[in-house]
Formats: structure tokens, sequence, C-alpha cells
């Protein structure tokens, strides 16, 4: 710390020899031996700039001050939406400071509710997170992954729901991975990345390249896993894999980087003469990257029920070859279809929307898409949904300027009387939210474009 209060930063070395090109362009890139957070060059920079930081941050008379009231208004309880698998209920559940929501089960909505799998308890400072999770299709099997002190990548954990007994299986160099099970509940497909004589905690600055999909049978050691996916041409994919809804089909997306789109393949997994033993075959729906697919729903081996864009998409693909294929689209009209959900036992489709910045819950007719009527929603957002195909209800959780979340319950099983009730509310200490309002006004530019805006206040 330089007299006056002035501070004096340390200098930084410049290399002026290192051009990285882009598109037939030198860039510099003075600055590049920062990327390497384990040089000792590096880790002088780090101390020097914390030892001019951390001073000037414990004199700061109004941070604690900050600090007491930001965690004064954190503190409250938090809901997740709750989902059902098998025959049970879970739920994610936080206290109010917790690092890591915990996770509940409860054998009906009326029943207790009790710990199911708490992270916070894997490791004492409790920085090991829940980054995935899945249950098997009847919901007796569970796999969740776990990261460490914020790492990508993860491990993945094995448990049987009953009793919540842990197994000993785990999958280690995981990241960016799918979790899906096979209706037969002897294994699930994950993404691997090879080994190599990197570091894999997270601090890392250089590429995964490679990434394949595998099969671990449930009780085998890792080395057995069966290679079923891979593009060693395409060395920066992810491979996207999930078993369709029936279990028939094992639905494979692969994609490069961040943007939305993917390329749509699957494999009929009841085709394999000796299971799941070898490279899985499979046929090429779209092989491009053009949009995003999402199978939502498989209804027979020749219609698909997918997200494409900001649509809603019932496919059907007449194959006479695996390398030919024709797709034949009728397109769900909506403003930005956000989420979905297929509940097949009542030949429901719900989605969300975005509405001028507004979320909207429209439910329309599975088989049809006809458009049946709108759910309920003040000014705000959902940001929580479930129900699954074989389901006749669903959840879903609302935020909004003045709730941090209510949960919905609505049962679809009389298509005559839909009502969402509400299931849970959560509250925040002090605030009473029915002395405020929240209304949706318009600014008109100068091009004449309508600028949607809130206003929140006082009744």
């Amino acid at each position: 710390m330089a007299a006056a209060g002035k501070i004096c930063y340390p200098k930084v070395r410049r290399d002026s020899q290192h051009f990285d090109e882009y598109h037939g362009t030198k860039i510099a890139e003075p600055y590049i031996w920062l990327e390497d957070p384990d040089s000792d060059e590096t880790k002088a920079f780090v101390k020097a700039q914390n030892d001019i930081t951390l001073p000037y941050l414990a004199e700061c008379e109004v941070r604690e001050k900050f600090k007491d009231r930001l965690t004064e208004l954190w503190d409250y309880p938090k809901y997740g939406c709750p989902f059902k698998r098998g025959s049970r209920y879970f739920y994610f559940y936080n206290s109010g400071l917790q690092n890591q929501s915990v996770l509940y089960v409860q054998e009906s909505l009326d029943g207790e509710a009790h710990v199911f799998l708490d992270p916070n308890k894997i490791k004492e400072d409790g920085a090991a997170a829940l980054r995935g999770h899945t249950f098997s299709k009847d919901g007796t099997l569970f796999a969740y992954s776990l990261s460490l002190s914020g790492s990508d990548w993860v491990t993945i954990k094995f448990m049987k729901v009953e009793g919540e007994e842990e197994l000993p299986d785990s999958l280690e160099r995981a990241k960016f991975t799918s979790m899906s099970w096979t209706h037969d509940n002897k294994g699930l497909f994950y993404n691997k990345y090879p080994t190599n004589n990197s570091k894999a905690d997270g601090t890392e600055t250089d590429m995964n390249l490679d990434q394949k999909l595998y099969y671990h049978m449930l009780g085998t050691n890792q080395g057995e896993d069966v290679l079923c996916c891979e593009f060693p041409e395409h060395p920066k994919w992810h491979i996207g894999g999930e078993v369709s809804v029936c279990g028939r089909y094992l639905i494979i997306t692969p994609r490069e980087g961040c943007d939305p789109v993917n390329r749509l393949y699957y494999c009929d997994l009841q085709k394999l003469p000796h299971g799941i033993t070898e490279k899985l075959p499979y046929v090429k729906v779209v092989d491009n990257f053009d949009a995003e697919y999402e199978c939502k729903y498989h209804e027979t081996l020749l219609k698909f029920v997918f997200k494409l864009h900001f649509n809603f998409i019932m496919c059907d693909i007449s194959v006479s070859e695996q390398s030919e294929c024709r797709l034949c689209f009728t397109s769900v009209n909506t403003d930005l279809l956000v989420n979905t959900g297929c509940l097949d036992n009542t030949d429901r489709l719900v989605t969300t929307d975005r509405v001028l910045h507004q979320s909207v819950l429209h439910l329309h007719a599975l088989t049809s898409g006809d458009h049946l009527v709108n759910l309920p929603l003040d000014i705000g957002s959902v940001v929580g949904f479930s129900g699954e195909k074989e389901d006749t209800e669903i959840f879903y959780q609302f935020t909004s300027f003045l709730t941090p979340g209510t949960i919905y319950h609505c049962d679809l099983s009389d298509q005559n009387r839909i009502q969402p009730k509400v299931f849970r509310e959560i509250k925040v200490k002090d605030f009473d939210a029915s002395l405020f309002e929240t209304e949706q006004v318009f600014y008109e530019s100068k091009d004449g474009t309508k600028i949607p805006m809130f206003l929140v206040h006082k009744k």
C-alpha cells in the first residue's frame, strides 16, 4: 500500500511474442501465461493481488453490515418443485443458509417427509454439491453425480431407494454427463472423458476432448463399462444419451459448444441381438446443427414429439433405410416455448411459454395439439415443473417480484374440472406481499417498438 491512500498495483509481465490467430487475423495474447494457475509466476501474481485486496476489504467499515443484512434477507426456507418417481414423491428443501439443498422423500402427498440424501454431510466443509440425479423408471434405483469445490468433474454414485441403501458402484471422470437408466434396471448410460495424465479437480485449463457415451452395468467395475458411442472425427462434440419414455430407444443428441443446437439419432435397443455389449448402431434422423431437438415423448417407432427451436413438433419418421428419413411436422403455435411436459394418461401436453417477458401456462391435447385452456398465473415466471407421461397430476413453481415461490398442484384426471391449487407457499419474514402489486406497461421507442416494463409499487 502506498502513502496517501493510493494503491500501487504490482507490475505484470507482458509476453509480446505470443499471438493467437482467429479467422486469419492475429490477436496479441500478452497475458497468456496467466492461464496456467499452477505456475510459480501465476501464483506470485495472485498473492500480490491478494496482498492489496484483503487489507483493503478488512478496513471497509460497512462490509460486515452488508454481509449481515444480506444474510438476514437470504435466511428463509426454500422449497423445490415436488416430483413423483415410482410411488413416492421427492422434493428439495433448504432451511435457509445451508450450503446445499437437501433431497426429501415422502410416501404420499400428505405423508411425513424425511431426508433421502443430504449433500451437506458428504464433506465436512460442505463443498460437495449434487450436480445431477436420475431415478430408474420404476423409482427403485437412484443415481446421482457429486462435484467437489465447484468443479465440473463429477463422480456418479448409486442408491437403492428402499431404505436409502448406498451401492458400491462409483463412476469417475464424468463431466457434462448424461445419466439415463435402461428400463430393466440393469444399468445406465453416462459420459466419460479419456483417462490421461492431466488433473481433474476443476482448476485445469486444457480443453476436454473426445467425450464418449458408455453403459454401466450395475454391480460391475467401471473398467468393464461398454463403449456405446463416440465420434473421434469430431473431438469437440458432447454426446447426449437418453432412454425414451417407453424404454425401447436410446435417443442420441450430439452437440458442439454452447449453442442451442444438436443432431438427433436413435438406436432401437430391442433389436440388439446380444444386448448392450458393443458400440450401438443408430439411425440418423437429423444430421446437422440447424436447431435444438429434444425428444419429449414417444408413441410408436415412427412418431416422436420434440422441441424444435421454440415450437413443439409432432414428427412422423418414415424409414426405408437407415440413411433415409422423411420428417413431417405439425407445429403448435407458441410465442416462445420454454418448457413442456407430456401426460399420456390424460392425453395432455403442458407448455410453458414466455409472452411479453412473463410466463403463460397452456394445456393442449397431446394427440392433436389443440389448445384447451390456460392455467391461471399472475405476472411472473414458471421456474419449476414436474409431470411424467404416466401421471395424471402436475406440479409447477411460480416466482415473481413479490414472491420467492408458490408451488401449485393440478389434478388432470377430471378433464371437466381442472383447477390448480396452492400446494406450498414460500414466505419471507416480515414481508406482506398483499400490500404491493405489479403491473406491466409499455414504452414506445423511436422506431415504434413497444418495450415492456414492470412497475412494482404499493397498492
